[in-house]
């Protein structure tokens, strides 16, 4: 509601427009006699409303702005309050600034022109000799013109204005010494005090502080100043990054690069308790569960770095079975990368060190794991290559022992030839295959390692197959793996060595024993009926978090509130019982969101929670139920409404913006500061975000140009945890520390140069 002075004002003018006739806005300005503020916003209530009609150019020069009277034609006045009052407003507002610069011009003329003479003037005088209202102080724009201490004015190059020129001068070098006198003794005090109080500082200095002296500290909540690499401080950037996510190592900067010898140290990666820098690069502190982790983490990897050590030292095979299995992990990872090889041998895990070894001593090491007396000739070499020179791969086995590669495995089931597992790759022992192509019972050997599937099985023995799997079902016969299409295959050697007990088993199964079995019928099975899903029954009201329940207090109340919490504490639900409210109060609210997708989700959102005919979408590409209650739009179209239909917004209650972090968008951020300054005075704002690191100051922007109180809220707890799986090629789910493994392994598979032999030849 306009104030009396406005409406009083109002009259004025009114009186001042012929009946019958017009006036320029100059010679309005002239009979009113009243500030060129005032005037603006009466004239443009009363060109709004329709009392009076404004022709003219936009922008001046105001003289040729006529004001008059509306036709007392009623369809006339229909028309013109359908098509001219906003462009007739605007003619006002345009030509104001103008008109006050014109204005203004004149002013500094006369007010030069006075003290010219060299006789210095007061405003009063001024405005007396003017015959001019001056503000208390004068207009902007006179760099000639100084004020003296007794609050009169003179020019620079007068004799008066020269000698306030050297007064302030010698003032200002005055007050640079004192300045730097307080400082040097303020440095001195914070030599042997933590924290001072600004009273104390000005106790200790015998003279009231200057703000200048202490410009290089930094005050702490509680009021008291500290150096802003003191103890104090740090703690208190400490305790910042207690109630928040770690942060990257170029935020933290940015956020702190007062606290430089801090900021120095985080640099060159060195931590400064209770700092703690993460793997990936970001800053912590220690009462912070990440922070905790990684100085957990760290000290598991210097006892592993040490144990490893121990071990590679001493032995060229070794186990990770001393350690638990979380260091287990990190073992694995720090042996990989120092070098080591993984190796099974006889289900047991081992690693080949990465050091040169006398053959000799390798031999007797494996000797011990494997029962082998294997060569001990040759000079200096690393395990892996001392491996190598006394295995086979398949294909070299099975190209000596004149078989298939595959038929290899089955003689390392079997015992005839032993084996071991290097890298995912099984190699078989020289010595053990050597020993069998020797063997004159090779062929009988490779006869009963062959698998064979059930069919062969039941001519061997002359019984059906139903009887060979029911041999299988009750232990007799083991399985030997499947064929290509998923049947049984059996050893022939198990299947031959069943023979002589075959008929004490059949014995054992009675009169049906030389009878083909009645197959079993197999019916197919039906799925069950789905049963109703029962209704889910409510445990009772929603309990509302305390941020959220300050945040609608403060909303209900009539404030605007920035709400910064965590994704998924439940911000939306503040916006919900805010638009609840409005819409029992028959009045209006827009919803705003970055994004076009983001906006139609909304849409549908609240379509399905107040109906489709209380909520409309605007997004320029669709346009749906514009005058309903609920607007859901992107920001650029409601900054747009602020500068093309402002009486559009008269019913608006409030207005929100989601991720209204969006301020700090480089090439978008104009459209919510824009939005903000220009939406209409009585619409409330409720900004919605997760990552708002300078809320506060947002906040005091918004009030000096919003000019209510905005209301900051806070969350920091995070209720959805955040984690980070990975994914397999075969679609398998993994933790961090079990992808690392697995890339690593992987690495280490593909892309491993070839060994080498301690004479620096290559292996073959």
């Amino acid at each position: 509601m306009a104030n009396a002075r406005t409406e009083e004002l109002k009259k004025i003018l009114l009186d001042h427009i012929p009946a019958s006739g017009h006036v320029s806005l100059t010679d309005l300005w002239c009979k009113a006699g009243s500030g060129l503020d005032e005037l603006s916003g009466a004239l443009q209530s009363l060109a709004v409303r329709g009392e009076v009609t404004v022709t003219g150019p936009q922008g001046g020069p105001p003289e040729q702005v006529v004001l008059s009277h509306p036709n007392d034609d009623k369809t006339v006045a229909v028309t013109l309050a359908g098509r001219e009052k906003r462009l007739a407003a605007k003619i006002i507002a345009s030509n104001m600034p103008v008109l006050k610069g014109r204005l203004l011009v004149q002013t500094q003329e006369m007010i030069m022109d006075l003290l010219s003479d060299g006789v210095p003037r007061t405003r009063e005088q001024l405005s007396e000799k003017l015959q001019v209202e001056l503000p208390p102080r004068l207009p902007g724009g006179m760099p000639d013109v100084i004020m003296q201490p007794d609050h009169t004015y003179t020019l620079r190059d007068t004799q008066a204005g020269q000698a306030e020129i050297a007064r302030r001068a010698e003032e200002a070098r005055a007050h640079s010494r004192r300045v730097r006198r307080q400082r040097q003794k303020v440095d001195e005090l914070f030599g042997e005090h933590e924290t001072l109080t600004e009273e104390e500082i000005s106790q200790f200095l015998g003279e009231k502080l200057q703000l200048e002296a202490v410009a290089h500290l930094i005050i702490l909540p509680g009021g008291r100043y500290a150096h802003p690499d003191s103890d104090a401080a740090w703690d208190e950037v400490g305790r910042y990054l207690s109630h928040c996510e770690p942060i990257s190592r170029k935020e933290f900067v940015r956020m702190f690069k007062r606290h430089k010898k801090l900021v120095a140290q985080i640099k060159k990666g060195r931590e400064e308790p209770p700092f703690v820098i993460l793997s990936d690069g970001r800053v912590t502190v220690d009462t912070r569960s990440e922070g905790a982790e990684e100085l957990r983490r760290r000290e598991i990897l210097a006892y592993v770095h040490y144990t490893l050590k121990q071990k590679m030292g001493g032995r060229s095979f070794f186990t990770l079975e001393d350690f638990a299995p979380r260091e287990r992990k990190l073992a694995r990872q720090e042996a990989l990368q120092a070098g080591c090889v993984e190796l099974k041998l006889d289900r047991r895990e081992l690693f080949c060190a990465p050091i040169k070894a006398d053959p000799g001593k390798i031999a007797r090491e494996l000797n011990e794991l494997t029962g082998l007396d294997l060569p001990a000739r040759g000079g200096p070499t690393v395990p892996v290559a001392y491996l190598l020179d006394n295995s086979y791969t398949a294909r070299e086995a099975g190209r000596l022992l004149g078989v298939h590669p595959g038929d290899v495995a089955g003689l390392l089931e079997l015992g005839h030839v032993q084996g071991f597992q290097m890298e995912g790759v099984v190699r078989y022992w020289r010595i053990p295959v050597d020993i069998l192509h020797r063997s004159p019972n090779m062929e009988r050997m490779l006869r009963r390692a062959e698998k064979i599937k059930i069919g062969d099985a039941a001519r061997i023995l002359t019984i059906t197959q139903d009887q060979i799997k029911r041999l299988i079902r009750e232990g007799h016969l083991r399985s030997a793996g499947r064929s290509e299409k998923g049947a049984n295959l059996l050893r022939r050697g198990d299947v031959e060595d069943l023979l002589a007990r075959l008929p004490d088993i059949q014995g054992g199964w009675g009169d049906t024993s030389g009878q083909i079995p009645e197959r079993p019928v197999w019916h197919k099975l039906r799925r069950p009926k789905r049963s109703k899903t029962e209704e889910v029954r409510s445990s009772g009201p929603i309990i509302l978090d305390e941020y959220q329940q300050k945040s609608i207090t403060a909303l209900l109340d009539g404030h605007s509130v920035l709400v910064a919490a965590p994704t998924g504490t439940g911000k939306t639900l503040i916006a919900e019982r805010l638009v609840d409210s409005i819409l029992e109060q028959g009045r209006e609210v827009v919803y705003t969101s970055p994004i076009k997708a983001l906006s139609n989700q909304k849409y549908r959102d609240f379509a399905r929670q107040y109906g489709h005919y209380r909520v409309g979408l605007i997004t320029g590409d669709v346009s749906l139920n514009e005058r309903a209650q609920l607007l859901v739009m992107t920001t650029e179209i409601f900054r747009n409404w602020c500068f093309a239909n402002p009486e559009w917004m008269d019913n608006i209650s409030h207005v929100i913006f989601d991720e209204v972090h969006y301020l700090d968008d480089v090439e978008r951020g104009t459209a919510w500061e824009e939005s903000i300054i220009f939406a209409p005075p009585h619409v409330r704002i409720l900004g919605l975000s997760a990552t708002v690191p300078n809320i506060h100051e947002i906040a005091q922007w918004i009030e000096e140009v919003r000019g209510s109180k905005v209301l900051v809220v806070e969350e920091y707890r995070r209720a959805v945890p955040l984690e980070i799986n990975w994914i397999t090629p075969d679609n398998e789910v993994l933790g961090e520390d079990e992808a690392l493994d697995e890339i690593e392994a992987l690495r280490q598979v593909g892309s491993r140069r070839r060994y080498m032999y301690g004479n620096g030849e290559k292996g073959d």
